[in-house]
């Protein structure tokens, strides 16, 4: 509340003003130099002004008393660089540093020959890039929650003010430095749709990651599962991720005495079934995968067109006769097939235990020497 003295004949008038509930002496507001404009003018024009429309006197009580708002200078925008700048420049001096220091101790790897790939060898390598990926994304993400914080701070005075009425857009764009508000608004808005943006991104990163991991184990369990002591005692050798003449691999190939084996793994985690179907069958129709929530229609075609690639690598090199034969394993699920096709499709347990040892027995060891060194040289690409 402060106190308006007019004149009214003579006779002095007292009004009271409220304002936020507090109480603000006129004569403190003179000592303390609030209207030293209106100073220089005379008695007659500082009576005017006191005379004035008592809400407009409270607008102008409320500009020169209230503090002054915060604003986002070039001085905070520059500190901001700096930081992410000093951050960056650190990590890069920091690899920098381990790099020569393992140059200095002519580090070297105790074997010069190359060793054969792993179980999902691919897919380790590409888990590991959608990591590297998924930095940048988080790190634009917190870039981006510290300019909204920075900018949202100094934002939500007048945010507050729009909320609770206190005053209009209108008389926002009617102030002398309006356009410092509206390039605050600019930033926070653009602030916000750079981190949903990073978010979003970081999300789709994340699940490629969480899909290539179970793909990874799932060419693990296979490996896992022709590592038994009775499919290598049958004379049965595998070759694990052997890579193609494009972007993509081979999960498995076994040669044996009962010929050569194109295994392609898929490993799909179980859910909430979507159709009449046990929620741990799939069907098997020679063309397509029907999980109980999803249909998958490329692995027959991806199978087939592995085993026709091996037949054109092992060209030359292979015994007369020796067939190649494209296999689906999908480890964990039970297999329903009706009919027979050309490719199969069965888990990993039977593959072992029933499929591989019902083939008879054509070929020696000596005889496939020939495709076995082929894929060797294939797998072995690995520097120690």
């Amino acid at each position: 509340m402060c106190e308006r003295r007019l004149t009214d004949n003579g006779r002095r008038v007292v009004q009271p003003i409220l304002f936020h509930r507090k109480i603000v002496n006129w004569n403190e507001l003179v000592d303390q130099h609030k209207f030293t404009p209106f100073m220089s003018h005379s008695c007659s024009a500082i009576g005017e002004f006191l005379a004035c429309d008592p809400r407009t006197l409270t607008r102008t009580i409320l500009d020169m008393t209230q503090p002054e708002t915060p604003t986002f200078g070039s001085s905070q925008f520059i500190g901001m660089l700096m930081g992410i700048g000093l951050v960056v420049t650190v990590f890069a001096a920091l690899v920098l540093f381990k790099r020569r220091s393992q140059a200095a101790r002519h580090e070297r790897p105790p074997l010069r020959t190359k060793i054969l790939r792993p179980p999902g060898y691919s897919l380790t390598c590409r888990i590991d890039g959608l990591a590297e990926k998924l930095t940048l994304p988080v790190m634009q993400a917190v870039c981006a929650g510290a300019l909204l914080g920075l900018t949202g701070s100094v934002f939500y005075p007048l945010m507050e003010g729009l909320v609770l009425r206190r005053f209009t857009l209108a008389e926002i764009r009617l102030q002398p430095q309006s356009y410092i508000w509206l390039s605050l608004a600019v930033w926070t808005l653009s602030a916000l749709a750079w981190g949903i943006g990073s978010f979003i991104q970081a999300g789709k990163i994340y699940d490629n990651i969480r899909n290539c991991r179970l793909g990874l184990r799932g060419e693990q369990a296979v490996a896992e599962a022709l590592a038994d002591c009775t499919i290598s005692a049958a004379g049965y050798i595998a070759f694990h991720d052997v890579p193609g003449d494009g972007a993509w691999n081979v999960d498995h190939i076994v040669v044996g005495p009962g010929g050569i084996f194109v295994l392609e793994t898929k490993a799909r985690s179980r859910r909430k079934t979507k159709r009449e179907q046990p929620d741990h069958e799939v069907w098997f129709d020679g063309e397509s995968l029907q999980f109980p929530w999803c249909i998958d229609r490329g692995a027959a075609w991806q199978a087939e067109r592995n085993a026709e690639w091996v037949r054109g690598f092992i060209s030359g090199f292979a015994p007369k006769g020796i067939l190649v034969h494209p296999v689906i394993v999908i480890p964990g699920w039970y297999v329903k097939t009706e009919g027979r096709y050309t490719v199969k499709a069965m888990n990993a347990k039977y593959l072992v235990t029933g499929y591989l040892p019902s083939f008879e027995r054509r070929f020696s060891l000596e005889e496939l020497q020939g495709v076995i060194r082929r894929f060797d040289e294939r797998c072995r690409d690995l520097e120690f």
